[in-house]
């Protein structure tokens, strides 16, 4: 599976330069495809889940 460092979609929260959120999305959405069985032609669905995810955290 391969994500290719895109850029988030909104606003970032100040706390976290964009190339380190843009990281942590992409960690994330590599370990949800893991968790759910490696799946083909899910990339977009994943990484959107994991962007989610990591911009909700970095606004806490």
């Amino acid at each position: 599976m391969a994500f290719p460092g895109r850029k988030s979609s909104t606003n970032n929260s100040p706390k976290v330069d964009e190339g380190k959120l843009n990281h942590m999305i992409k960690e994330r959405a590599y370990y949800i495809w893991e968790s759910k069985g490696k799946p083909n032609g899910q990339d977009q669905k994943i990484w959107l889940q994991a962007e989610k995810e990591v911009l909700a955290k970095a606004k806490k």
